[in-house]
């Protein structure tokens, strides 16, 4: 178990690939959404955003406004940065606290990229992929972690790379964000992300 908080590129890397808008959108599902994908409930669903630009799926102010009362949620679109930030963070916390509980090989630990990267993924498709078995192979390889000094050989560093790939290989339409996580993954270590995901 570890003790981090989401660091600058984490957030930064989340935000990119999440859109961001203060009036409520329908996500890729169509369920309504706002800030940096905040979703507001999987029970009522409106247009669905195939672009990526949270835009191109708002809903109108009279569906904002009905949505809101329904619920009962106390605010309605658009909301302001400040409840954009409370959101993100509230959010955020869970992929956290997921990634910080996660059992590592004994006297390892994450970097700070690892860390983060991580939380993305996991923010992303949820906690659950955090127990894929591409995942737990990962986790489990020591040589992942910088706990010892000196140079990998080319089969572990190769091993590295491979484990990586297929850790952040999840959801094929997100190919992008998957490879810009792994790379951030590799940020620093005695390894790089040289396969792609999805390529193994």
């Amino acid at each position: 178990m570890s003790n981090f908080s989401l660091g600058t590129d984490g957030a930064n890397l989340i935000k990119k690939h999440e859109g961001f808008s203060l009036k409520f959108y329908g996500d890729p599902k169509g369920y309504p959404t706002v800030g940096w994908g905040h979703l507001i409930t999987d029970t009522k669903v409106y247009k669905k955003n195939t672009t990526g630009n949270p835009n191109d799926s708002l809903l109108s102010q009279a569906e904002a406004d009905a949505l809101s009362k329904s619920l009962n949620l106390g605010y309605t679109s658009p909301i302001s940065q400040s409840k954009a930030n409370s959101f993100f963070a509230d959010d955020t916390a869970k992929a956290v606290k997921a990634v910080n509980d996660l059992e590592l090989p004994t006297g390892c630990q994450f970097t700070q990229s690892q860390f983060d990267a991580l939380v993305s993924l996991t923010f992303n498709a949820g906690t659950k992929v955090l127990t894929t078995p591409d995942v737990q192979a990962m986790l489990a390889y020591r040589f992942i972690y910088q706990f010892f000094a000196g140079p990998l050989t080319p089969v572990e560093s190769d091993t590295c790379s491979k484990l990586v790939s297929k850790a952040f290989s999840y959801d094929k339409n997100l190919k992008a964000r998957r490879n810009e996580e792994a790379t951030l993954f590799c940020k620093d270590a005695k390894y790089t992300h040289k396969y792609p995901v999805y390529t193994l």
